[in-house]
């Protein structure tokens, strides 16, 4: 079952998956996709949250775009469609960050707090996410497209972790270095890099995945989000 819930936005419904408890002493954590929508393995992630004492849910970004988007990464053929909807969703990016405006807006009324975690695209719209939503903590793993965000960004007070590969082709030397000068600044930002592993080293099941990495990063985000959320 890839979707089980919907949230009513002005233009249309956007489909999410969500799992764990809904009562307001349960944190919210919202989830957000890497380039081939809430599929299994961001599923699993959700299932991952919610096991460990938040709801969490994944909002399916595509929406406009092809409702529904269920990509497998190991599959050379998805990458296409889904290098094609990143794009197309990239181009209007504000307009998916009012969808999640909304959904943190509607996750407010019922939890005392929310956070996010994205990956990869997902990595990207939660740094936007953590300077504009108002989150009460975030954690991104491999965003990518930081570098432009950086130079005029003014950092909230709230928390922000971030996860990056030494080796991550979408995230090279001189980015990582503009995001560990930049960020470095700021005493509510922990910048966290790996040896020895590239892009999507935490995705759940995969071949990219990397236990001696993905592990640490994990335990690191389980603790951080406890720590700003519970």
């Amino acid at each position: 079952m890839s979707f089980n819930e919907v949230m009513n936005l002005p233009d249309g419904d956007m489909q999410c998956y969500a799992a764990g408890d809904r009562d307001s002493q349960t944190p919210a954590v919202i989830v957000v996709q890497e380039i081939f929508g809430v599929n299994a393995n961001i599923r699993k992630t959700v299932d991952r949250f919610a096991e460990n004492g938040f709801h969490a849910i994944a909002p399916d970004l595509f929406w406009r775009l092809r409702s529904g988007v269920e990509l497998d990464p190991e599959l050379p053929e998805s990458r296409g469609e889904a290098m094609r909807l990143a794009q197309l969703y990239s181009e209007d990016i504000e307009r998916g960050i009012g969808d999640l405006s909304v959904l943190v807006t509607g996750l407010r009324e019922r939890h005392r707090k929310v956070g996010m975690v994205g990956y990869c695209l997902g990595g990207r719209v939660a740094f936007i996410g953590w300077l504009k939503l108002g989150l009460d903590a975030v954690a991104s793993y491999y965003g990518v497209g930081l570098a432009p965000l950086l130079e005029s960004m003014v950092a909230p007070e709230k928390p922000l972790l971030m996860h990056l590969g030494k080796d991550d082709p979408l995230n090279p030397l001189d980015v990582q270095e503009a995001i560990s000068s930049r960020l470095g600044q700021e005493s509510n930002v922990d910048v966290r890099f790996y040896e020895g592993v590239g892009h999507a080293f935490a995705r759940l099941g995969a071949s990219t995945y990397v236990k001696g990495a993905a592990g640490p990063a994990d335990d690191a985000t389980l603790q951080f989000l406890r720590e700003h959320l519970k």
